[in-house]
């Protein structure tokens, strides 16, 4: 009896711890993967696109806002008559044409606002800001490498350090460091806005005129992800007093992100779809079956079209042999006036095809004319026309009349042969 109430409870206990791991795995769901991949779009709410950011600039623009799809060059500013208007480009690229460039600078210089952040910046703006020397480790390049390390950033102003901490993934980014003004330029000071706990620059505040112009090298900073992580909303708040974006008009750029530089020359060449396929396990995988299936039927294939092609014999001209054996049977049956026909009829064709002699022509009184033209003697002419005459006159022939009409055709045709 307590052997049987002690295998129970044992069994017992197995099924409810049975059933405890099972329930239990079933409640803990798998955790979805971030996602790192990025456009830097405003219409996606990726964790690094940039959806939020420009809702919020959207909702707060003070004067209004619109979208622009052509280069500011384009746009028909009168410099003199706009103030109080931010243009903001947030995108993957940011490569002005030399007309572009001037364009904003003026844009800047008579009170207005331009927000540039981006992570391939064209050298030719830069430049035309300030001098800095280049590091060659850090070309722009989208999509940016990342890499899964925790950082900070600084926002300095007045002295003052705001930080703002971020658990994603550090960027790497173009170097804007080292900066040095430029003479004769429309800048005339340039203040560093934010750091990161590197102490590398993000973003840069350049004085331009009576406007202002700002550079980030990471967009990051805008991102959904970034700005809604924590405190770190209070960031769009500091940009949004920089830009006095509650007083402003904004021109939300859509341009730029489509114009995309030639690579450096000083970059590795990689493929960039490639580099893409073998950081996701699952495209790398598809990749090699793909491989594997090509290789597989690239091989089957060869095996089966690898055959033995059989010899076609070439198709012999029979029309000799039939030849001959039609005047061997006009011959054993004595048809001498059919063959002497079929002689003529061959020599006629012949004149006709050489000579452009119808045998319509072949009469007694164009003899000297066919002599002229074949130029065969006339004695010669007049025998073959003899013999032709006597055989279509004739209704049989006989053997001798045959084999002569033959023999001065024939000569006829040797002595053509001579002449060419």
């Amino acid at each position: 009896m307590k052997s049987r109430i002690l295998i129970f409870g044992a069994l017992l206990v197995v099924i409810v711890a049975l059933l405890v791991w099972v329930f239990g795995t079933n409640d803990s769901k798998p955790k979805k993967k971030f996602d790192k991949t990025f456009s830097v779009s405003s219409n996606s709410f990726k964790p690094y696109d940039t959806k939020f950011f420009y809702d919020e600039i959207k909702v707060y623009a003070g004067d209004g806002f619109r979208e622009t799809y052509s280069p500011i060059s384009e746009l028909g500013f009168d410099s003199f008559d706009t103030n109080n208007n931010v243009y903001m480009v947030v995108s993957p690229y940011f490569y002005p044409n030399s007309s572009d460039i001037n364009e904003l600078k003026n844009f800047a210089s008579y009170g207005n606002t331009v927000f540039i952040s981006a992570y391939e910046i064209s050298e030719e703006f830069l430049d035309s800001l300030y001098f800095t020397p280049r590091n060659e480790e850090y070309y722009p390049r989208f999509p940016p490498v990342l890499s899964d390390t925790r950082w900070k950033i600084n926002w300095i102003e007045n002295d003052t350090i705001t930080q703002f901490g971020f658990p994603g993934h550090l960027p790497a980014r173009m170097t804007i460091d080292s900066v040095y003004l430029l003479s004769n330029n429309a800048v005339s000071k340039i203040d560093t806005l934010i750091t990161d706990d590197f102490n590398q620059i993000q973003m840069l505040e350049a004085t331009c005129g009576e406007g202002k112009i700002f550079v980030c090298n990471n967009p990051i900073l805008m991102s959904n992800y970034f700005l809604l992580h924590k405190n770190n909303y209070a960031l769009f708040n500091k940009i949004a007093q920089k830009i006095e974006l509650r007083s402003s008009h904004v021109l939300w750029d859509e341009y730029y992100r489509t114009i995309k530089k030639k690579r450096n020359p000083f970059e590795r060449d990689r493929n960039e779809v490639l580099k893409v396929i073998m950081e996701n396990p699952p495209l790398k995988w598809a990749f090699y079956t793909f491989l594997v299936g090509i290789s597989l039927f690239i091989l089957i294939y060869l095996r089966r079209i690898q055959k033995a092609v059989p010899i076609q014999k070439s198709l012999k001209n029979n029309s000799e042999e039939y030849i001959n054996v039609v005047s061997g049977l006009y011959w054993q049956q004595q048809n001498h006036k059919s063959i002497g026909d079929k002689i003529i009829g061959q020599f006629f064709e012949y004149l006709m095809v050489h000579f452009h002699i119808n045998a319509k022509e072949f009469t007694e009184g164009d003899l000297h004319k066919i002599s002229q033209k074949t130029g065969h003697n006339i004695e010669t002419i007049k025998a073959i026309f003899g013999d032709i005459n006597f055989v279509k006159s004739s209704e049989e022939i006989d053997k001798q009349v045959l084999i002569s009409l033959y023999q001065k055709i024939n000569a006829f045709y040797k002595q053509e042969q001579n002449l060419a």
